[in-house]
């Protein structure tokens, strides 16, 4: 109990009666739940893949489950509800994969751990893994067609738009001395679309609507999604994913929109960001 809270960010219940599988046999991989969704999507990815590349069986602490299971069906990695009643040798733990050298050592990995490299290796299945609750999706299959309803076409090519500003101005700058996207980029990765699809549809996730809405409100096929009331996190991937292609800028939420949505995605160039390691994967992501 003591080891899984140490885990987590903040205070998880303590249980009475755990259940009693079969402790390990050799070591486990395991992470520190860090950040939100978009964060916490990486971390459970990456415990999900290092299982997949060592062998090693694979826990998650409740607190990290309990905030994806609110998105996602059946998430395969257990909890260690699995394992509470088994003894953790501390001793044996390494903070990384390349420092871990036999099959009874095991992992304990740092929160925001992101490693497109190893987890993308398998990027169809990890898009099945977090197959989002069928509620969430209809929800989101409902906003796309009131957003499509003006428009005479039967079919439609939806483009996921996220803009992710607030918070982040400042991070940009502390972090990489970088100013945010201008709108310049957003009009020129909606351009491309339009002139590469027909009947093309924006649909603008961001945590500043005000501000999509008074630089690309303009256009007669942009939708803002959060114009008039705030969507959940959980809405607002499911908007991402539904779509057919991508424009994402930064962070971790808009990357595993672009991911799940699975079609070309325009991204902003932004140095040391996890998305110029996830384009040099996936080959329908560039720039322009």
């Amino acid at each position: 109990m003591d080891f899984e809270q140490s885990l987590c960010m903040n205070n998880i219940k303590k249980r009475k009666v755990w259940r009693l599988n079969h402790c390990p046999q050799y070591g486990i991989i395991t992470i520190m739940q860090g950040g939100r969704v978009g964060n916490q999507m990486w971390e459970y990815a990456s415990v999900w893949a290092v299982a997949r590349r060592t062998g090693l069986e694979a826990y998650v602490p409740r607190c990290m489950r309990l905030k994806l299971d609110q998105i996602f069906e059946q998430l395969s990695v257990p909890t260690f509800e699995e394992i509470g009643h088994c003894p953790v040798e501390i001793n044996h733990f390494v903070k990384s994969l390349e420092a871990w050298n036999f099959t009874n050592q095991s992992i304990i990995l740092p929160r925001y751990y992101i490693k497109p490299e190893l987890v993308l290796t398998w990027v169809q299945d990890i898009i099945q893994e977090f197959r989002i609750k069928k509620k969430i999706l209809e929800k989101s299959q409902q906003i796309l067609r009131i957003a499509a309803k003006f428009s005479t076409a039967k079919i439609h090519t939806f483009i996921g738009v996220h803009v992710r500003r607030t918070d982040y101005i400042g991070y940009l700058m502390r972090k990489h001395n970088t100013k945010p996207a201008d709108v310049g980029f957003y009009k020129s990765s909606m351009a491309y679309f339009e002139r590469k699809y027909s009947n093309v549809i924006f649909m603008v996730v961001s945590d500043d609507p005000s501000w999509c809405w008074k630089k690309l409100g303009y256009k007669n096929n942009v939708y803002i999604t959060s114009r008039s009331h705030k969507n959940s996190p959980a809405l607002d991937l499911a908007i991402l994913a539904s779509c057919n292609h991508s424009i994402y800028d930064y962070g971790t939420f808009g990357e595993w929109g672009a991911i799940l949505a699975g079609g070309e995605t325009v991204y902003y160039n932004l140095s040391h960001s996890s998305s110029c390691k996830t384009a040099r994967i996936l080959k329908n992501w560039h720039t322009l």
